[in-house]
C-alpha cells in the first residue's frame, strides 16, 4: 500500500511540475508574438517612410534610395511570410479599393 501513496506523490509533484513548466513556455510564446509584431509594424512603418522619401522631388530617381527601397520591401514580406508560418494563417492584405483579400499561401 505504501508503494501506491509513494508513486501517487511522485506522480502529483511530475504533474506540477509540468504545468509550472508549460505555463513558462506559454508566458514565452505570447511575450515573443506581441514582440514579433512590433518588429514587423516597425519594419512596415519604415519602408513607409522610405518610400515618402524617394518619392520627394530631390530624391526621385535615386537608385540608391530605389534599391533601398527594394531592399526595405524584401525584408517586409520576408517578416509576413514568418509571421504567417509562426501564426499558422493566411495573409490578409487590402486591395486598392479597401476591400479585404485573403491571399492564398499557395
Amino acid at each position: 500500500m505504501t508503494w501506491i501513496y509513494f508513486f501517487f506523490s511522485i506522480s502529483v509533484i511530475f504533474n506540477v511540475l509540468l504545468i509550472w513548466y508549460i505555463i513558462k513556455m506559454i508566458k514565452r510564446v505570447l511575450a515573443f508574438q506581441e514582440r514579433l509584431d512590433e518588429f514587423v509594424e516597425s519594419l512596415e512603418t519604415y519602408e513607409g517612410h522610405i518610400d515618402v522619401v524617394s518619392n520627394l522631388e530631390t530624391f526621385y530617381g535615386d537608385e540608391t534610395l530605389a534599391n533601398l527601397l527594394r531592399h526595405s520591401k524584401a525584408v517586409v514580406e520576408e517578416c509576413q511570410d514568418f509571421r504567417t508560418l509562426y501564426y499558422g494563417e493566411e495573409p490578409i492584405e487590402f486591395d486598392d479599393d479597401n476591400e479585404l483579400e485573403i491571399l492564398d499561401g499557395s
